[in-house]
């Protein structure tokens, strides 16, 4: 007897219709951000985020978070700096180091950034009727908590959560 949850499959309508969902959610996260007043690209928005995450981070640390190449990292640092982002300042810990943080205006920037993607997801659970609303916080809650058991048993990333996952995928 095949017992689809063992193996990890959903059955293709189940599939299917968790696809749709998900694709529905991405592009209202996505959309968000291209809609903000200051548009952010997707690496930059990756690496704010890394850099938010860690408080400061220094440039190695930031290119592997990122998958970049040191010089890639370097000039995109160059780029975040010249908007103001990000702040360059030797490290406590090692003055021959270069760390990277967020500057207010790059804290701001987060921030208005998440604003406007409540506001965006709002609109669109506000057009559910109530029932359906209080099923999607139930099972968004039941899911999370099952991606947050998935991502503890992955090895090859046991310091990344689903909100980092997700992060470098929909920033």
């Amino acid at each position: 007897m095949n017992d689809h949850r063992e193996l990890g499959h959903l059955d293709p309508a189940t599939g299917a219709a968790v696809e749709n969902a998900a694709a529905a959610l991405v592009a209202v996260w996505a959309s968000s951000r291209q809609t903000a007043a200051t548009k952010v690209s997707s690496i930059q928005m990756q690496a704010l985020l890394t850099i938010e995450r860690h408080r400061e981070v220094n440039l190695a640390r930031l290119g592997e978070a990122l998958g970049a190449l040191p010089s890639s990292t370097s000039r995109l640092c160059d780029r975040l700096e010249a908007t103001g982002w990000v702040r360059r300042s030797v490290s406590p810990d090692d003055r021959r180091e270069l760390t990277i943080g967020l500057t207010p205006s790059g804290k701001a920037l987060l921030e208005e950034l998440r604003a406007r993607r409540r506001d965006d997801l709002a609109r669109v659970v506000d057009e559910m009727p109530p029932e359906a609303r209080k099923a999607l916080l139930r099972g968004l809650r039941a899911f999370t908590a099952a991606a947050d058991q998935v991502t503890a048993q992955r090895s090859d990333r046991s310091d990344d959560n689903w909100t980092i996952i997700a992060g470098r995928f929909l920033a």
